[in-house]
Order: structure tokens, then sequence, then C-alpha cells
């Protein structure tokens, strides 16, 4: 296990009862480095408990990943208690935290030597629901035993798929490419240049857990596979379903965190 976790709690010191349960997990995979950072944070919004919970995997390869994810992650929960009281809106939450995450991060960058990393970002107030994501990690609602992916994965083979409709390259060179796993959007470059983000939240129903995972899980295990390792609690699914990445063996794994978050 790596040790990117980031857990903070600004919340009244009298005991509150949280509407969700939390579980948070992740390998070193193959790697040299851990690259993958993660945490939660709770606040009080509008007089109710507030959880924001973050994943982000660096840019494996290339320069400073680790330090670029961990940038992000602190970003997030020091500064997060002071942007919700600012907003009444978490959509402006969730994008002045990452705005301010990449201006710390771009503290970092190197035009000759680029890095970054990937972000996803979910506030969690009442029974909603809504994040924001830039990159390739992903964000799965699970609800009665099936997954539904509510993110879009920023790599070059969206761009290629998009060609190859309009008829301005054949298919087969679309899915054939070599390069449809390339990025092509991160947070630490100087503009971020997609970002998917919903306005109107996502209502949860009792028993839904929503599964926030790098790209070393989805690309290692199906999601019918991530489903059949779900336990009786978030943190038990999380272990497991990263143990079941490192059984599978696979040559050269990435990095693999999950983190999941369950409405009671």
């Amino acid at each position: 296990m790596g040790n990117n976790i980031q857990e903070a709690t600004i919340i009244s010191k009298e005991k509150i009862l949280l509407p969700w349960t939390v579980g948070l997990y992740q390998n070193i995979g193959s790697r040299k480095e851990q690259q993958d950072s993660f945490g939660k944070i709770y606040s009080i919004f509008h007089e109710k408990p507030v959880l924001l919970a973050i994943l982000a995997d660096g840019m494996g390869g290339m320069k400073d990943g680790a330090q670029f994810s961990r940038i992000t992650v602190n970003t997030h929960l020091e500064k997060f208690h002071s942007v919700v009281e600012k907003y009444e809106n978490p959509v402006n939450v969730l994008l002045t935290l990452a705005h301010e995450s990449n201006l710390e991060a771009n503290k970092i960058y190197n035009p000759d030597k680029p890095g970054g990393t990937t972000l996803i970002s979910a506030i969690f107030y009442k029974n909603y629901m809504t994040f924001l994501s830039i990159g390739d990690s992903r964000i799965n609602l699970v609800r009665n035993g099936k997954a539904l992916q509510l993110n879009r994965e920023h790599v070059f083979g969206s761009v290629l798929d998009e060609r190859a409709w309009m008829g301005v390259i054949p298919h087969e060179d679309a899915e054939g490419s070599i390069l449809r796993d390339r990025l092509i959007s991160s947070v630490g470059e100087p503009k971020i240049r997609r970002l998917d983000i919903i306005e109107n939240p996502i209502e949860l129903l009792p028993g839904d857990r929503i599964v926030m995972m790098s790209d070393g899980v989805y690309r290692a295990l199906t999601d019918e596979e991530i489903i059949s390792d779900f336990c009786e609690s978030p943190q038990k699914t999380a272990e497991k379903i990263i143990s079941h990445v490192a059984e599978k063996a696979i040559k050269d794994q990435d990095n693999n965190t999950i983190l999941i978050v369950e409405k009671e």
C-alpha cells in the first residue's frame, strides 16, 4: 500500500451523524514510485455536514507525477473549508479548488519536462453528489449491482473516435492508434484544456456507492470484476479490489488507487 493518503476533518467537536461511509486503499503496483494521491475531508455547508473526496493520479513516466498529485490533493484539503464558506453552490466550490490546485501545480511546471496529474473530486451533501473530472481517472455510480460511469476520459482516443465518426479518418485507424491512451487534459499545465462537471447534482439512494479509481484499477479489472469484490463495508471492498488487482500479476502494473463512498 502506498502512503499518499491525506485525511482531514474540519467539523464541530460535537458528535455528528455522517450519512456516508468511506473506504480508501492503494498499491504501488510494479512501479518504483507511488504517484497516486487521494484523500477526504468533512466540513459544514449550510449547517449540514459535507464531504469532499478527491483522487489524483500523477502522470506516469513524466516529471514529478507524485508531486503534482500530492499538491493537488493537499490544496483541496487545505482550502476546502474556506471555499465552502464562500460559495452557495457546490459546483463553484469544485471549480475554485481545481483552479487553486492548478495554480499551485504550475509553480513546479517545467515546459521542457512537462508533467501533471488527473483529478476526480466529488462533494457529497445531504442526499446529493456532484463531481469534477480532469484526465482519465474514473468515477462510477454502483446501484443495485450495476455500474454506471459518470465521467468521460480525457484521452486522445476520444478525439480520434470523433474524427472517425465525422469521416475524417478510418475507424480502423482510430481504434488501432497507439496514442489512444494519451492524456489531453491534466492539472499542472498552464491551462486546463478539458474539464467535466455536472451542474445538476445526482441524488443518491441508500446503499448507492460512488467508486473513484485511477486507471491502474479499471485497466486491470472489468466493472463486473470490481462489483464482484463488493463486501459489507466500503473499506473492506476497497482492500479486496486492490488485492484482486495484485492477484492479476499484470506486467508493468500501474499504481492502483480506489476510493469508495457509500450513502447510508
